[in-house]
């Protein structure tokens, strides 16, 4: 059985015990949790900003998170389990009448606490007992500034990292400073990944350092004040710990990593699957870490001493790391794999060369801002000769990682070549290159992530498809997951024509179901080989795209 399965049946028991007295209910709406995660085998009283609705349930998108409502009131418990792995979970509460939008909580691996007022200034620090913490906090109005103290030994590494905007979805531009014991401030940064700070300090002599959060708006404005709100959420993590900050390979090949040729091992053996962590506070046991092979999706680096854990991709091609700089011949970029490097110093370009038949068209895609890297990538197609075929900066706006489509010209060699937009550079400017066989494919997206169906009256949603690459053929667009008497007749995009960019299904209900739960929308084709893709939605605020689509069938209105 499934995990739609499991959330159906049980969704279909919890919606007929409420059918009864829910016409004058109202759905869910919440617009953010506070606080937004919890430690590994911890459990927390979470408030959810907006309302929980009557009777609320809840669908997790992950295993190992269990979820209690109170009778009334906007609180519910999450208990996170001793084996739940780390990472961010989506949380969407639901009842009879509909669903809340999706939100994320993370589960963490260090110790955590709540931010306590009045902590405005360095004289009224909130004290934390321990130097490796998560402190759930907001900025709850315009002006608040929340302060911290922590004690730290001369020669300890101190990692302070904000979450908000990124992840969390806070509308805040997040400011970080690290304040010396006589007050006044060693620190400051802005901005370190997205919107989101980072400070890593060095302490010059035993004492007691503050840690100062304050923000602006995520959208600049005319006022010169601090900013906050209700949902000026985030979690700050200070430690004194181990802190990965990126892996080299970036993702895992399937079946394991292959490590960088100046780490094969000697005597010709088969080179260990292993990742080379980079960070800070890193014991020699975490510098060469250990992937599981039997990774499918993605593979999470997660250690009881790592104070954070890093989420990596796992690819159905070969990941590799870029060579010693003293290697003599340029490194060669297959097709298909991803090769992991870094610019590690101002002005410094990085060259792979390519093997190419003639008319062979490959896409090149880079990967560096959206995985924490301070690199805006530049990327370059050359001949052998060096000179210059193709040159790609940013992508959409917004978006800094460039993708190349290029078609070879004539048989040869040809080089990917890759560097800093300023000529900036240093440890943490990684980067990783996926070269890949230019194939057309399709993509399809829908405008909501969640959807409301009466019986009196068909739902239309609308499906916008993206051909890319020349992509022409027929897709038939289907909708999965619907519970008995609740349809929705496939559509066919075709190749050419009005339906080639966009088409509507249309569900329809009978009378007397009652539903909510999750559902896909999914695109195929015929042929050889068959081709199936799941339509995505995107949470803007989030900077990211979910497949978890819902829908809830509710009774019609009452005839007055």
């Amino acid at each position: 059985m499934n995990d739609n399965s499991v959330f159906r049946i049980i969704a279909a028991v919890v919606l007929i015990e409420m059918a009864a007295g829910t016409a004058s209910a109202a759905p869910p709406s919440v617009t953010a949790l506070f606080p937004a995660g919890c430690q590994v085998g911890q459990s927390v009283e979470v408030t959810a900003q907006g309302s929980l609705g009557d009777k609320p349930q809840a669908w997790l998108s992950r295993e190992g998170l269990k979820i209690e409502f109170a009778e009334a009131g906007s609180k519910f418990k999450v208990t996170v389990a001793e084996n739940a792995v780390p990472g961010m979970c989506w949380i969407r509460v639901f009842n009879a009448e509909g669903a809340s939008a999706l939100r994320p909580f993370v589960i963490g691996t260090l110790a955590e606490v709540a931010e306590k007022e009045p902590n405005n200034s360095a004289k009224d620090a909130q004290k934390l007992e321990s130097s490796q913490v998560v402190v759930n906090g907001v900025l709850e109005k315009g002006g608040d500034v929340d302060s911290y103290a922590v004690s730290l030994k001369a020669g300890q590494t101190l990692v302070a990292s904000l979450l908000a905007k990124g992840t969390l979805g806070s509308p805040m531009d997040g400011v970080l400073q690290l304040l010396g014991p006589r007050g006044f401030v060693m620190e400051h940064n802005d901005d370190d990944h997205g919107f989101d700070p980072q400070i890593v300090f060095t302490a010059p002599a035993d004492g007691e350092y503050g840690v100062r959060v304050f923000a602006f708006p995520e959208t600049a404005n005319s006022s010169i004040a601090f900013a906050g709100g209700a949902n000026f959420i985030y979690r700050l993590t200070l430690t004194t710990g181990a802190f990965v900050d990126h892996s080299q390979p970036m993702s895992v090949g399937r079946g394991g990593g292959v490590p960088p040729p100046s780490s094969t091992p000697s005597g010709g053996e088969t080179p260990l699957p292993r990742l080379r962590l980079h960070g800070w506070n890193l014991p020699p046991e975490l510098l060469d870490f250990p992937i599981d092979p039997l990774a499918e999706l993605s593979f999470v680096v997660r250690h009881p001493l790592l104070g954070n854990t890093l989420s990596l991709p796992v690819e159905p091609h070969v990941s590799t790391s870029e060579a010693s700089p003293a290697a003599l011949e340029l490194q060669e970029l297959a097709v298909p794999s991803s090769m992991t490097g870094v610019i590690g110093k101002p002005g410094e370009v990085d060259a792979f060369r390519v093997k190419l038949a003639a008319k062979q068209a490959i896409v090149i895609r880079t990967d560096a801002r959206t995985a924490g890297s301070p690199l805006d990538p530049v990327l370059r197609i050359l001949k052998a000769d060096g000179s210059q075929l193709q040159e790609v900066d940013d992508g959409s706006k917004g978006d800094f990682d460039p993708d190349a489509n290029f078609t070879a010209p004539a048989e040869g060699e040809y080089r990917v070549a890759i560097t800093d937009r300023f000529g900036l550079g240093g440890p943490r400017f990684f980067y990783r290159l996926t070269a890949l066989p230019s194939q057309p494919e399709f993509e399809l997206k829908v405008a909501a992530d969640s959807f409301v169906l009466s019986p009196d009256k068909p739902l239309e949603v609308p499906v916008t498809v993206d051909r890319q690459r020349g992509f022409a053929q027929d897709i038939e667009v289907v909708v999965t997951d619907l519970p008995e008497k609740v349809t929705a007749e496939p559509i066919v995009s075709e190749k050419s024509g009005d339906s080639a960019k966009s088409v509507k299904l249309v569900l329809k209900a009978e009378a007397g179901v009652i539903f909510s739960g999750p559902i896909r929308i999914r695109g195929r084709i015929k042929g050889e080989p068959p081709l199936a893709k799941t339509a995505s939605v995107t949470l803007t605020a989030f900077s990211a795209s979910v497949q978890d689509l819902w829908l809830t069938v509710v009774a019609p209105p009452a005839a007055k």
